[in-house]
């Protein structure tokens, strides 16, 4: 965090820009800072940021205009390529519910969130969700997704609407001795990973930095999220669904990191499921599920699970504790970062 000259306080975050190399892997073409500067009329540690154009590269792709526009626009833009609203929508319905937050891990499109967030249909009584080992499905007519922005540069603006081809968690369902009593979810960790379609213009989506150290006491920590997201209208027109303009604020919290607890799938030190911790920072509703960055804002170290009303006390999950998860064909998080083929960031350095 740094003073511009007017003391107000601006957050940087690092951002890589990935496409495929001449062999086809996927690799990080340039990194840029985004220095974030609170609006006017918003607090240093809880803020919605100005926006201004922003080239990722001094070195663009020419061979393709798809991956061209993914190097430049405001820098709303190219912070909301990789942190998206999560959104469901039960068929039928005349809404779409805003639920949490995501963000991109893997330019094949790779996601992480919260498992809550997954779970809310089932928690809130609206679509039912179905397990299967360490997957979720979701019935009924029930979709769910991310918002990705499209560049303005396109000539139109929008969001398309990418449901999750698979969903991964980690917990134990548990039967109610209870008839009436529909089973319950004890979980492991807060941490849900879920993938969506690769990208049909065959260029990558734009991945965060992932760290697989843990915050230390006293650390600053970013989260990142959509803080009390309205659900969206949605309207019949030519037999197609349509979303009329609406809002999509990204919000900044900042936080000094009060303990950390890496042992709590044990020792149960705090009610957050799994190793975690606890930040001094502001969490409004729906901000469940997105990033908490440290290392000064280079590297993704947390996600965000849960807080207290009102109050400047929230607690986030440790990244690292699902690395050596199983995913798809008993692949680990970890496995993918060290292959390279799904285009996950690795950075490594002092502090980092």
């Amino acid at each position: 965090m740094s003073k511009t000259d007017n003391q107000m306080l601006e957050v940087g975050i690092l951002k890589s820009l990935w496409r495929k190399n001449q062999d086809g892997r996927w690799c990080v073409h340039d990194l840029k800072g985004l220095m974030l500067k609170p609006r006017a009329g918003f607090d240093s540690d809880f803020f919605l940021y100005e926006s201004q154009m922003e080239l990722m590269t001094s070195s663009p792709a020419t061979n393709s205009v798809h991956e061209l526009f993914t190097s430049f626009g405001s820098t709303d833009f190219l912070m909301k390529q990789s942190i998206l609203p999560v959104v469901v929508w039960v068929e039928g319905e005349s809404f779409i519910r805003c639920i949490g937050t995501a963000f991109v891990i893997s330019c094949i499109g790779y996601l992480i969130t919260a498992c809550q967030v997954l779970l809310d249909p089932q928690d809130r009584n609206y679509g039912k969700v179905v397990s299967g080992g360490n997957a979720l499905r979701f019935m009924d007519g029930m979709r769910m997704g991310v918002l990705i922005p499209i560049n303005p540069a396109y000539g139109y603006t929008g969001n398309r609407f990418v449901p999750f081809e698979q969903s991964w968690y980690w917990g134990e369902w548990k039967d109610s001795p209870l008839l009436h009593e529909d089973e319950t979810f004890d979980i492991l960790t807060d941490i849900a990973i879920c993938k969506i379609p690769l990208m049909s213009d065959g260029t990558g989506y734009q991945p965060l930095n992932l760290s697989l150290n843990r915050f230390v006491k006293g650390e600053e920590a970013f989260a990142f999220g959509y803080a009390e997201m309205n659900d969206i209208c949605i309207e019949s027109e030519a037999g197609r669904l349509m979303a009329p303009d609406f809002e999509q604020n990204l919000y900044v919290s900042v936080g000094e990191v009060m303990d950390v607890f890496p042992n709590n799938h044990q020792q149960k030190d705090v009610p957050t499921p799994g190793p975690c911790f606890d930040f001094r920072a502001k969490i409004p509703g729906k901000m469940s599920g997105g990033p908490i960055l440290g290392g000064d804002g280079a590297v993704v170290r947390g996600v965000i699970s849960r807080s207290f009303s009102g109050e400047k006390h929230a607690y986030g999950a440790m990244l690292g504790s699902v690395m050596q998860l199983s995913l798809a064909q008993d692949k680990t998080l970890r496995q993918m970062m060290n292959s390279g083929n799904e285009g996950i960031t690795k950075i490594q350095g002092a502090g980092l």
